[in-house]
């Protein structure tokens, strides 16, 4: 598939590792985990041109299968058939469907690849000895919808960094289920869950969603709270 952008993007920095670049048309934010080692990106909707040369990916991940955010998966797969694309199993089914992966509405019609792996709730997902992911299951945007809490190691001890949100929660607002793979009693169960689990972390740890601007868990804890999700 041709790249959605046009020119390499600005890297904007969340923490001294994570950085996203900011939606536009046909895209979502797309998160990049630097490390000593390489690079892990989080929702490939800009093209491999769009992105800095002199960062090596070793494994691509997906937070959901809709166009906006696996866009250009096909040209990062391409240009580097030997990193592992993950995603959870709930969403592989919307990969070879135009009309349930989006790609149709937004004049893109097309299928993307399968993932290498799967990954399931809880799982731990390790970039190397500085960087993991732990994954939270969040459906109810779609079946497969996941979230990425980013942990920093040193030695033994671990602290979380970040907590990548998709299309599940974003600053003050929630996921649409009004599509075909939405449920709207999903979506709530998933709210809940991550509400649970904001309230346990730092309050200024950064919430980063797909869309739109970044929060921190305070603020997103809060606003679940308000919104009647706390669990």
């Amino acid at each position: 598939m041709a790249g959605i952008g046009a020119g390499m993007m600005s890297m904007v920095p969340v923490t001294e590792a994570l950085f996203y670049f900011p939606e536009r048309f046909r895209s979502c934010n797309v998160y990049l985990l630097k490390s000593s080692d390489g690079a892990l990106l989080v929702d490939p909707s800009l093209a491999v041109q769009d992105l800095p040369s002199d960062l090596p990916i070793r494994m691509i991940l997906a937070t959901h299968a809709h166009y906006d955010h696996i866009g250009a998966l096909n040209s990062w797969k391409e240009a580097m058939p030997q990193r592992p694309f993950l995603m959870h199993a709930g969403d592989i089914g919307m990969l070879d469907d135009p009309a349930i992966n989006a790609s149709k509405f937004f004049g893109r019609p097309g299928s993307f690849p399968h993932p290498d792996a799967s990954f399931e709730d809880g799982d731990s997902l390790t970039l190397d000895a500085q960087y993991s992911l732990q994954v939270i299951h969040t459906p109810g945007h779609t079946m497969g919808s996941s979230c990425f809490l980013i942990f920093r190691h040193e030695g033994e001890d671990k602290q979380p960094l970040a907590l990548l949100t998709g299309d599940t929660l974003f600053d003050r607002a929630w996921g649409r289920t009004d599509f075909v793979t939405g449920d709207d009693r999903l979506m709530r169960q998933s709210l809940e869950k991550l509400h649970g689990l904001l309230s346990q972390l730092p309050a200024d740890l950064p919430v980063c969603p797909g869309h739109a601007s970044l929060t921190t868990a305070q603020e997103a804890c809060r606003f679940l709270r308000m919104a009647g999700f706390a669990s």
